[in-house]
């Protein structure tokens, strides 16, 4: 089926739900910017080769799979909820969540007061869950437990246990905080999480659709790792008398940027420095009689391990 595509265009998935947003920002700062709004297909004001597609979350790793879109991005528990990791490419694993930059964790819980203290009680109870499929793997393959019963649940789970519909339940969490501080209680982490770029086989296997996809993951790398740790171009005047000392203590993705001023006894540097690293040196570089240091905040940073060696 042609899935009302046009030749020649990469279709890019982009998930409804809680991840839209977060997208939909992404793909702004790095350069595809999309105007929210009820369509249910975009294409941005720069490159008339990418149409992008809203998409259920959920349903991304079949849409995916099947072609409706070259590629998309979902989360790592929908791909296995739906049983699709071995049918699908992943060319990027992202970590960009509401509080943390860590992965999110898909937890069994349940109330203080329910007696389930391990997952072994869980055997021959009932567990709600948004995700079926997964829970039953999981509990399966980390504890061999596969006597328990699942109810599906779209919404509210955690409110199933407070209402006696199940004796546990599963949720994604980031730090748990939540979950705690409504009375529950975390009985095991059951998998780890993350937003992925998943692709179809056959468009990973076309070179220009597979470089067109590498070109976003890029650019949605460079803006995350600069909001990670801000980055900072650094400008100052060093004393070529101190020049090696100076070279040697900065840090540079490739070395650092030395340029000769009308005093021969100066030169101007200039170098690409992760904000932490600006702070302790900083102090050390004024010691040595280095004068104005000037930090530039940087928005993101290109550098050649983003680019997978077999694309060279």
């Amino acid at each position: 089926m042609s899935y009302g595509r046009k030749e020649g265009v990469l279709y890019f998935g982009i998930p409804s739900g809680s991840l839209n947003e977060q997208v939909l920002r992404l793909l702004e700062k790095s350069g595809r910017p999309l105007k929210p709004g009820r369509q249910y297909e975009m294409m941005g004001p720069y490159d008339q080769d990418v149409v992008f597609r809203i998409l259920d979350r959920k349903e991304m790793p079949q849409k995916v799979r099947d072609g409706v879109v070259d590629c998309g991005i979902t989360g790592k528990d929908y791909v296995f909820e739906a049983e699709m990791e071995d049918h699908l490419a992943v060319l990027g694993d992202f970590i960009f969540s509401k509080y943390t930059n860590q992965p999110s964790r898909l937890v069994l819980a349940t109330r203080q007061e329910s007696g389930i203290s391990t997952p072994a009680d869980c055997r021959g109870k009932i567990i709600a869950t948004e995700l079926p499929n997964l829970t039953r793997r999981r509990m399966k393959e980390l504890f061999d437990l596969d006597d328990i019963q699942i109810m599906r649940s779209e919404g509210k789970t955690e409110a199933k246990v407070m209402m006696g519909e199940s004796d546990a339940f599963t949720d994604i969490t980031e730090t748990g905080a939540t979950l705690k501080a409504n009375g529950n209680i975390i009985v095991a982490e059951l998998f780890t999480s993350n937003p992925q770029l998943i692709a179809n086989n056959d468009a990973v296997a076309d070179p220009i659709k597979l470089e067109k996809m590498e070109d976003i993951r890029i650019c949605i790398d460079a803006v995350l790792r600069a909001e990670r740790e801000p980055v900072f171009m650094v400008f100052m005047d060093v004393p070529t008398a101190v020049l090696p000392k100076v070279e040697k203590m900065l840090p540079s993705v490739v070395s650092p940027t030395v340029s000769p001023v009308i005093d021969e006894q100066w030169c101007s540097v200039s170098v690409v420095i992760r904000e932490s690293q600006l702070n302790i040196l900083a102090p050390k570089l004024l010691r040595l009689g280095v004068d104005g240091i000037v930090p530039i905040p940087v928005p993101k940073v290109f550098t050649q391990d983003m680019v997978r060696a077999k694309y060279f």
